[in-house]
């Protein structure tokens, strides 16, 4: 396989980290990560977001974050929201 350009690469990194890639593949990503001066931050922030979600294993937890956020879609914008309507 060629030198993966950028956006190539960004591509593949969600496939690479759940083990999909292809050898060859998986190969020129880790070719790529060890040289490019830009996407190491991408890989390694997908990695840690990714190890943060796992490790959010009680899911009473989870639920109560959904609840409140729901609730909090439910109220109606206060008079500083910027996200209120203008009428």
């Amino acid at each position: 396989m060629t030198e993966l350009s950028c956006p190539l690469a960004r591509s593949m990194v969600s496939d690479y980290i759940d083990g999909e890639l292809p050898p060859d593949q998986a190969r020129a990503l880790e070719e790529h990560l060890e040289t490019c001066p830009y996407c190491p931050p991408l890989y390694a922030s997908l990695v840690e977001t990714l190890a943060e979600l796992k490790a959010l294993d009680d899911v009473s937890g989870v639920d109560q974050l959904v609840r409140r956020v729901l609730a909090a879609l439910d109220e109606p914008p206060g008079p500083d929201d910027p996200l209120r309507r203008r009428a």
